[in-house]
């Protein structure tokens, strides 16, 4: 009990101090507009592909005001909200962060590297595409934009002092790896390709491709290092290895052992996301007793046990809601009815053409209770949004941490079904439009 004591009384010194601790982050600031006083730092780094038990809940006052010491050994990256953090041992950072990572402030011991990191792109709109804002007439003038930008970006990164040599060679990482992903997105948004036929596209697509292959191959060989698979843009391109038309792009990639079992382990979370089931669990459970990754193994055993307790059965996991009064409500509140939850947000297209075929079924089956919950972080853009929408349901909001972790909410639209015991029936339930819920909202309402 003495040494429990002496321990505490350590830690309290340490954080009331803000003295500077080996194997610490002293992270402080502000938070605006969040919708929440327990944000959450995402764990972005290579094992983030499986699992998230490195993350972080932030816990601030009502003005998003927080100060707080994170144990780190080694140097890795977070996210909040869009805005993408290296945190290496040492730094004493002060923050002003919103969600436009554009927006954000940095000062203190380990502000260069977030400073720059604010104009970090994303992958899933198209790097340095952006979105398609800089696709011009054909591929050939596109490319001279991607590659001109890129260079800009390495002159920052050369000129960038007070940082590591590590951090540069990681973001000289994620540069090559962004323009591959500039190149490869380039379809989703060619203007080239409109009125043309998918014979002609096809054909486009593969002389397009086929002028960027050398450049592709010489970027890749510096990529073939365990060490970048902690840049999400990285691992991001090597999805494309398994697609027969980006083979010849991806050549010079040699798997390690690592590798391997960083695709392998993000396979098997995904059947636990799509297909949960006793036999998906059994298996992986096979699996991860012949990984050799030992973090890799750490974060899929989590993920396993946290999906096992929403296989079909289990207590729902309840989490804290707000109706458009401001009313708060909890799932448990619901009990004694049979539940179709559709989890949604205003800025999901797929949600949002759901959201006439769930509000159809709630008419079809009055005995069923249809929980529509937005997941917007503003509540002011969910109100807003409802406001010039016509619906019948009532609607509710929450951004309840206990709702992402205890649900292993990764993805929406989401639909579940619980029974009138707040039981799980099916934590990834069919979609309102698919021909598999009438069968299954037709055996719950009788």
């Amino acid at each position: 009990m003495k040494y429990y004591t002496l321990c505490l009384l350590f830690l309290y010194i340490v954080i009331g101090c803000h003295c500077e601790v080996k194997n610490t982050v002293h992270l402080f600031g502000q938070l605006k507009d969040m919708g929440t006083q327990e944000v959450l730092m995402r764990y972005d780094g290579t094992a983030s592909m499986i699992g998230d038990s490195r993350n972080v809940i932030l816990r601030t006052d009502t003005e998003g005001r927080f100060d707080t010491l994170l144990p780190l050994e080694r140097s890795e990256f977070y996210s909040i909200s869009r805005n993408t953090l290296y945190l290496s041992p040492g730094d004493d950072i002060e923050v002003v962060i919103t969600q436009n990572n554009q927006e954000a402030q940095f000062k203190g011991k380990g502000a260069e590297a977030n400073i720059y990191m604010k104009d970090r792109l994303f992958p899933k709109g198209g790097s340095y595409l952006e979105g398609g804002a800089n696709v011009k007439e054909n591929f050939r003038q596109t490319r001279q934009v991607i590659e001109r930008l890129a260079e800009i970006r390495e002159e920052q990164l050369a000129n960038l002092k007070g940082v590591s040599t590590e951090f540069k060679e990681l973001e000289r990482a994620r540069i090559y790896a962004d323009v591959i992903n500039s190149y490869f997105y380039y379809n989703s948004y060619a203007l080239e390709y409109k009125g043309k036929s998918q014979e002609e596209i096809r054909e486009a697509e593969r002389r397009n491709l086929l002028e960027v292959v050398p450049s592709i191959n010489e970027k890749v060989k510096y990529l073939n290092d365990d060490r970048f698979l902690n840049v999400a843009v990285v691992r991001n391109i090597l999805f494309y290895r398994e697609d027969p038309a980006y083979e010849v792009c991806l050549k010079n990639y040699k798997q390690t052992r690592r590798s391997y079992e960083l695709y392998e382990g993000y396979k098997r979370v995904s059947a636990l996301r799509q297909n949960l089931n006793q036999k998906v669990v059994d298996d992986i459970r096979a699996y991860i007793e012949e990984m050799s990754q030992v973090d890799f193994a750490i974060e899929l055993k989590t993920k396993l046990n946290q999906a096992a307790r929403l296989l079909s059965g289990q207590l729902a996991p309840d989490f804290v809601m707000i109706d458009t009064a401001g009313n708060r409500k909890l799932l448990s509140d619901f009990k004694g009815e049979i539940i179709y939850m559709d989890l949604w947000a205003t800025w999901c297209g797929p949600c949002i053409q759901e959201s006439p075929a769930f509000t159809k079924l709630s008419k079809k089956y009055p005995s069923i209770r249809f929980l529509q919950i937005s997941r917007d972080e503003q509540k002011e853009s969910w109100l807003s949004y409802l406001k010039h929408k016509s619906h019948t349901l009532p609607q509710y909001n929450s951004v309840d941490t206990r709702l992402i972790e205890g649900w292993q909410l990764f993805y929406i639209p989401r639909f579940i079904l619980i029974d009138k015991e707040q039981k799980i029936i099916n934590a990834y339930a069919p979609r309102p439009s698919s021909d598999e819920i009438i069968p299954l909202l037709d055996s719950l309402s009788h």
